[in-house]
């Protein structure tokens, strides 16, 4: 009884591990194909997809006020070529130098915010500080408390960087609006 029971016990042990390397085998197989073969297929497929619709913004179309000043200056006499040309306008930016210039003051705005928090911490740690080693470092700070007041000295100058940097993030948004760019540029 106890070798029928031995011999029982291997042949499901042999019959579960040919049921999972079959299992194993399966899902090698479905992945056999490579990166650069499921690429092409992506490719392909979009190129038989639908082509996309063509939107029509006002940038695109002609305004009435552009037809009637093209008509009126083809029918007048041309200007003689002897005028000045006139000067250029002021350059407006482009939406890649607006979020190149908001990247960047987040960025300046975010480091100055950090150390201010860093500051905040360290005077949080001068004003519980004891100065247990040393009992002259100790009863001079407790007279004249320099380094918190440095510390403090040094936060309220971070403060106003702080706001000097929202400032000149709210700058560009004002310079954005008075260009007449698209407010999405700035999110």
């Amino acid at each position: 009884m106890n070798t029928i029971a031995k011999s029982l016990v291997m042949g499901c042990v042999m019959v579960s591990l040919a049921a999972v390397s079959a299992m194993g085998q399966q899902k090698t197989s479905t992945t056999d194909a490579s990166l650069g073969d499921l690429a092409r297929q992506l490719n392909a497929q979009k190129a038989s997809g639908p082509k996309p619709l063509k939107v029509f913004t006002n940038d695109n179309l002609v305004s009435p006020e552009d037809e009637a000043a093209a008509f009126n200056s083809s029918s007048k006499d041309k200007k003689p070529a002897t005028t000045a040309p006139e000067a250029p306008k002021a350059q407006a930016h482009d939406e890649t130098y607006y979020r190149s210039q908001l990247r960047s003051l987040k960025d300046k705005l975010d480091t100055d915010q950090r150390e201010l928090d860093v500051l905040q911490q360290k005077l949080g740690q001068n004003q519980m500080q004891q100065y247990g080693n040393d009992p002259n470092k100790s009863l001079t700070q407790q007279y004249s408390r320099e380094d918190i007041n440095k510390l403090t000295a040094d936060i309220d100058a971070k403060k106003q960087v702080v706001d000097a940097d929202n400032e000149a993030i709210e700058d560009l948004r004002n310079q954005l609006r008075q260009e007449g760019g698209d407010p999405g540029w700035l999110r």
